[in-house]
């Protein structure tokens, strides 16, 4: 499944474009993301940072259709990660609110991850561990933190969320994973 990255709340005028394509195989979802408009940047320096902070971040997050529980895993342009597992949505609420600290979320995994930087953008090639029953339905969305030159990053998303917000599962594409 090909999907374009996009910003369906307001559209933010240094808006770059990234495309994301998603396949299944021997029980791992494979991303494959695509962002254009220049180099990339981050200061992580080890796996488990909030690199959503420190840098440029492509972002993915599966949930099992019928469930609470969620995960989303991020990958900086150097290829260190990130990987959380949310039991619900009132955990990112406790998260945000200051109640929670996201050390509690971390999973401790270190999925593969592999990334490519150019002059004209950067990509990620992500794979994680998604076992799947034939017809099974997940939700699942590639979203970006660029950022750019800017002081604030600029957000996109392979999904239609009506504001600025990834953690919307929600709004999320749903699929059934698809040996590709």
């Amino acid at each position: 499944m090909e999907l374009i990255l996009n910003q369906s709340w307001e559209r933010d005028p240094e808006f770059r474009p990234g495309r994301a394509v998603f396949s299944w195989s021997e029980g791992h979802l494979h991303l494959r993301a695509e962002f254009r408009g220049g180099g990339a940047n981050t200061t992580a320096t080890r796996h488990g940072e909030r690199l959503w902070e420190i840098g440029d971040v492509a972002e993915l997050f599966i949930q099992r259709c019928g469930e609470n529980a969620y995960r989303e895993y991020q990958v900086a342009p150097n290829g260190l990660t990130l990987a959380l597992f949310y039991p619900d949505l009132s955990g990112v609420a406790d998260l945000r609110r200051g109640h929670r600290r996201m050390e509690e979320f971390l999973t401790g995994e270190i999925p593969s991850a592999a990334v490519s930087v150019d002059s004209e953008g950067w990509s990620v090639a992500l794979s994680v561990p998604l076992p799947a029953s034939p017809g099974e339905t997940f939700r699942m969305s590639c979203c970006r933190y660029d950022h750019g030159m800017g002081a604030m990053p600029v957000l996109s998303s392979t999904s239609p969320h009506p504001v600025r917000d990834f953690h919307r599962p929600q709004d999320w594409r749903e699929s059934v994973p698809v040996a590709g």
